[in-house]
């Protein structure tokens, strides 16, 4: 982890220092959503956007300000730990584990940068790069738990477009490539570890304030591979209040005090396929899958400068290991893990765009 945080904070912090140290770049420069599976496709900037422009814009009036780079750590509070490892699936034989898990956190990385940025396309490539460090009461009782203990870590990388097609109707197109699992170091890297998402959605702005669209989505936010429907819906209905919404990946009602601060209500899923690579002898894919009810405050501190603070449940929607990443309906897991529910917390400072 030592060595991917420093190939990775360098670069961030360089792209933060040059776009404080230039405003008219942090105003044309565009936001990407985070890389995990369904995104926030409203996160653009538009370079040369005009009030008679013949394109539909991006977003939608009062909406919440797009991070360009973000800088945070999300914690959860402890929670038991409950494993049934299957010697031989198939058998019957099972061991059960319990035990606390004392340590669920780590440090969360955010990078976005335009390529293209004009009013007919939006070219916007991110990179995130997100660490669970993980501590279990004497985890050398099972195998599973002291190979947890090496930490989970997702490092994204995505591509986004948004293309409108006319005033009224655009598309919204990502790709994204993710190396999951407990890599410390660049030579533990496998294309084991490597997941592939991707959405695409037709969307209808029909004013400033209301863009909806359908479309489909491969992703693995729930943990395993999914073929699911989008729906993208973003509307301001007054100065207040507003949804902000990609169904199922997240939702959330917002609240607005003024121009500078707001709160969201809502909820996200996430999760990944991560490569634990061989754990007693035998590879092991985990699936993570997490709901997250929560609330969540933005502030602006300064210019630019927005502090983000969130608290809320974490509710394991799934954490089973398998012998391969995306197995099919016959495969019984190796490992089935039951997690309790905590709260957890996560604050962060961003960049945003105006």
């Amino acid at each position: 982890m030592r060595n991917l945080t420093r190939f990775l904070l360098p670069g961030t912090l360089l792209a933060f220092s040059y776009v404080l140290a230039d405003p008219a770049c942090a105003q044309t420069v565009p936001a990407a959503p985070d890389s995990l599976g369904l995104d926030d496709f409203s996160s653009f900037g538009n370079a040369d956007a005009t009030a008679n422009r013949p394109y539909a814009s991006q977003k939608v009036l009062s909406q919440s300000p797009t991070k360009l780079i973000s800088v945070g750590y999300e914690a959860q509070l402890p929670f038991d730990l409950t494993s049934v490892r299957y010697d031989e699936p198939t058998s019957g034989s099972r061991q059960e584990t319990t035990e606390r898990v004392d340590r669920f956190a780590g440090l969360r990385l955010g990078f976005n940068a335009p390529v293209v940025s004009n009013s007919s396309l939006i070219l916007n490539l991110g990179l995130t790069y997100w660490n669970t460090g993980v501590r279990v009461a004497n985890a050398e009782r099972t195998p599973l738990f002291k190979t947890l203990e090496d930490g989970l870590r997702s490092t994204g990388f995505n591509a986004t477009v948004f293309r409108p097609l006319n005033d009224k109707n655009f598309l919204l197109v990502q790709g994204n490539v993710d190396l999951n699992g407990t890599y410390r170091r660049f030579s533990d890297v496998s294309s084991e570890a490597l997941t592939y998402s991707g959405t695409a959605i037709y969307g209808w702005k029909p004013s400033e304030a209301y863009m909806w669209g359908l479309g489909v989505s491969r992703t693995y936010r729930a943990g395993q591979l999914l073929h699911i429907p989008v729906v993208y819906y973003f509307r301001t209905f007054n100065p207040k209040w507003g949804v902000e919404a990609i169904f199922p990946a997240r939702v959330n009602v917002r609240r607005s005090f003024g121009a500078n601060s707001l709160l969201m209500f809502g909820y996200e899923l996430e999760g990944n396929a991560y490569y634990l690579g061989p754990v007693n002898g035998q590879d092991v894919y985990l699936r993570r899958g997490e709901l997250k009810p929560r609330i969540t405050y933005e502030r602006q501190l300064t210019g630019f400068i927005w502090l983000s603070a969130q608290a809320g449940l974490r509710y394991n929607y799934r954490f089973d290991a398998f012998r391969t990443q995306n197995p099919s309906g016959g495969n019984n897991p190796l490992y089935e893990n039951e997690l309790g529910n905590p709260l957890y917390f996560n604050l962060s400072l961003n960049l945003v765009s105006p």
